[in-house]
């Protein structure tokens, strides 16, 4: 039998969100959809497959995102009423569209989602290009000349199903920004250098190219918006020049290796530079990567040289090596001196000497390090000097003099892999004068909580299921944002002690909903 949402489950829905999962009903009923239009968050309806005009008339009023990804069909008045909605509108179980549809569809203030339509008319077309916000056709796998016409008019256009693209359509989509064309294999010279011209700072992607012409390298440089090319598995010295003078993040995940000389001209590139699929590095390669100014993205290197960390500690932008499972002294000391306010992640190490901590520590960098699992306090003391965040997510114990060095790090401290802290090691924390994040404790003593009550900060426990009452109560005299998104059980007097909490109060909608009725 189907599942109807009927007004009782919908009224239910609103009082406690927690209590139905929406999805899971096929039909609705025409008061349901009325009642839940009131709700004030989105709305995932993805197991309707019919809506009728009443319903769709009451779900236009909803005042947030709306899914309904199961619908097949939608007659005309039912996409009128739809398109009063404010808001991101889903419908990517639609097959087909009536140009009448289309018509209504263009007034959503909100994205929209059409990805189950594979053919679109050029009445749809021209009217969807009237639509102001993003728009969502990955399900077509080819376009005429005249649509590709009419929604060239428009930008925030995502198209990654076609496989194909005419020099005429090209020509067309050219002209406005923010453009996804993800399943092209293959680009005429043509093609790209209307494509090149691509007005404004929007995105173009082209993930699905494996290769590229010198001439359509030279085209696309001209681009003056983000550019990605992720599938490219190989690139010319001559093409690599041509990307190397484009002006905004480029992304080139894709290539394994790069030549001595393609490193040189895309150092000269001028924004974001992400080759995270070079798996090695020559140190000349480095040498010249080191010089670029951008954010530099390497997460596939699992080694590097001493000289290459040489060159590479000199690079000014973010630098990411997530790969890296060891990093000898020299090469520590090297990238310690990565200057600027930018980052160093270097997620895959396992463990870390407390000499490379000592030359880590000294960084003015956010630093990532959510492999290690474990700390000496010597390597912590050391890492509690740095001038910027820390991320230590992957440990899972913590000394009481680790502790006390972290609580002295000036800047936010994230240590989300701990499933205990001792009272001791809490009351060191609570000195940290920061952004504080411990979202991996299930538990917390009444003496942690009393300290941690001290915190001037944010701060992060949501991994908490439930607080004492003592523990509340020390909680509710934090100072800062408080975030218990995680807590399902609370006794009344917990719940009253946490509602005197001043500031920002991180909750579930249904503890949300029980301490804001305690609030006097």
């Amino acid at each position: 039998m189907k599942k109807e949402l009927t007004l009782e489950i919908a009224e239910q829905f609103l009082k406690d969100p927690e209590s139905f999962d929406l999805p899971e009903f096929v039909t609705i009923s025409d008061a349901a959809a009325k009642s839940l239009a009131k709700h004030e968050d989105d709305l995932y309806l993805n197991g309707l497959t019919s809506l009728s005009d009443a319903a769709a008339k009451s779900l236009g009023k909803h005042l947030d995102d709306l899914h309904l990804n199961g619908l097949t069909s939608l007659s005309d008045a039912a996409a009128e009423s739809l398109a009063k909605h404010d808001g991101r509108l889903y419908l990517n179980g639609l097959t087909s569209l009536s140009d009448a549809a289309a018509k209504n569809l263009r007034k959503l203030k909100g994205n929209l989602g059409l990805n189950g339509l594979t053919s679109l008319s050029d009445a749809a077309a021209e009217s969807l290009a009237k639509h102001e916000y993003d728009l969502y056709l990955n399900g077509l796998t080819s376009l005429s000349d005249a649509a590709a016409e009419s929604l060239g008019k428009r930008g925030w256009l995502y198209l990654n199903g076609l496989t194909s693209l005419s020099d005429a359509a090209a020509e067309s989509l050219g002209k406005r920004g923010w453009l996804y064309l993800d399943s092209l294999t293959s680009l005429s010279d043509a093609a790209a250098e209307s494509l090149g011209k691509h007005e404004g700072k929007g995105d173009l992607s082209l993930n699905g190219l494996t290769s590229l012409s010198d001439a359509a390298a030279k085209s696309l440089e001209k681009h003056e918006g983000r550019l990605y090319l992720n599938g490219l598995t190989s690139l010319s010295d001559a093409a690599a020049k041509s990307l190397g003078k484009h002006e905004n993040d480029l992304y080139l995940n894709g290539l394994t290796s790069l030549s001595d000389a393609a490193a040189k001209s895309l150092a000269k590139h001028k924004g974001r530079l992400s080759l995270d699929g070079l798996t090695s590095l020559s140190d000349a390669a480095a040498e010249s990567l080191g010089k670029h100014e951008g954010g530099l993205e390497l997460d596939s290197l699992t080694s590097l040289s001493d000289a290459a960390a040489e060159s590479l500690g000199k690079h000014e932008g973010g630098l990411e090596l997530d790969s890296l499972t060891s990093l000898s002294d020299a090469a520590a000391e090297s990238l310690g001196k990565h200057e600027g306010e930018y980052h160093l992640t270097l997620n895959g190490l396992t463990s870390l000497s407390d000499a490379a901590a000592e030359s880590l520590g000294k960084l003015k960098d956010d630093l990532y390090l959510n492999g290690l699992t474990s700390l000496s306090d010597a390597a912590a003391e050391s890492l509690g000097k740095l001038k910027g965040d820390l991320y230590l997510n992957g440990l899972t114990s913590l000394s009481g003099a680790a502790a006390e060095s972290l609580g002295k790090h000036e800047g936010r401290l994230y240590l989300d892999g701990l499933t205990s802290l001792s009272d001791a090691a809490a009351e060191s924390l609570a000195k940290h004068k920061d952004w504080l994040e411990l979202n991996g404790l299930t538990s917390l003593s009444d003496a942690a909580a009393e300290s941690l009550g001290k915190h001037e900060g944010n701060l992060y426990l949501d991994g908490l299921t439930s607080l004492s009452d003592a523990a509340a109560e020390s909680l509710a005299k934090h100072k800062g944002k408080l975030y218990l998104n995680g807590l399902t059980s609370l006794s009344d007097a917990a719940a009253e002690s946490l509602a005197k909490h001043k500031g920002y109060l991180g909750l579930n909608d249904s503890m949300s909903i029980r301490i804001d009725s305690k609030k006097k």
